[in-house]
């Protein structure tokens, strides 16, 4: 059942500094507009944060006081402590600034609610990432996929994080959102999670074919909740096609009564 607001819930998991705390919404993803957009159910965001520095590159005393700052950051972030987190890697950007710590600067400032200041630090990061190849391009369809590589998981997280933040962004930007997620889900096409936002994103915008396909991919994926979305679209496709055939037969009497008219 849908609630026009609810409040955001988040969990962390810890990782090493080489790879930076997990994060993932445990709960629906709610709100005003939300509610509105998603009436068959509500979208739950997942979101990754990050933090890796190649160790080879660890030469430079800035790349090591940089370095430092985003493990100082790492740590607060797993403590829960945001404003302490977004200092040390504000600091570290301003050492030396790098894609990574403009990403977990980014996941902050999503959990801070400042989603102007998240997007654009998402963005920035993906403007300083290197070229990272798509792991599902010219790939055999019979063809087991390969692990995404450290580089390939970033980017499908910062394009899910981006995808979530223009859907919360006021006004919304469902396109942007679409246009992110689907990056995501090029990445990792096994992510269930982000299928089920981007067959979300697709009912809002009236897409509902296409909603329906990813939801039931989404359940495939082992997103159990998708059953509830499926059941309500299909219900919705159907209503929409009746309808559709109402005004076609009542058009049709319309231009047979027209007919005798002009005789």
């Amino acid at each position: 059942m849908l609630r026009a607001a609810a409040t955001r819930h988040i969990t962390s998991l810890a990782r090493s500094s080489t790879i930076v705390a997990r994060l993932k919404t445990s709960g629906p993803v709610t709100n005003p507009w939300t509610a509105r957009l998603y009436p068959s159910c509500t979208c739950t965001m997942t979101r990754h944060a990050s933090s890796s520095t190649d160790a080879s590159s660890l030469q430079d005393p800035q790349e090591i006081q940089a370095q430092a700052a985003l493990d100082q950051g790492t740590l607060a972030l797993q403590h829960g402590h945001l404003d302490e987190a977004a200092r040390h890697y504000q600091h570290s950007l301003s050492i030396k600034e790098s894609s990574i710590a403009h990403y977990n600067l980014g996941v902050v400032q999503y959990q801070l609610s400042s989603l102007p200041d998240a997007i654009k630090s998402f963005e920035r990061s993906l403007s300083l990432s290197p070229s990272v190849p798509n792991p599902t391009q010219d790939v055999n369809p019979s063809t087991p996929l390969q692990p995404l590589t450290p580089a390939q998981l970033i980017a499908a997280d910062t394009h899910t994080n981006l995808g979530a933040a223009y859907i919360l962004s006021k006004p919304p930007q469902p396109q942007l959102a679409l246009q992110h997620l689907q990056h995501a889900l090029a990445y990792n096409p096994e992510d269930g999670e982000v299928c089920y936002n981007l067959a979300a994103v697709l009912e809002a915008t009236g897409h509902f074919n296409e909603a329906l396909v990813a939801f039931q991919r989404s359940e495939k994926l082992g997103i159990d909740r998708a059953k509830i979305n499926i059941r309500n679209l299909g219900a919705k496709i159907l209503g929409k096609m009746r309808e559709e055939e109402e005004k076609k037969s009542q058009g049709g009497g319309e231009k047979g009564e027209g007919s005798l008219k002009t005789m």
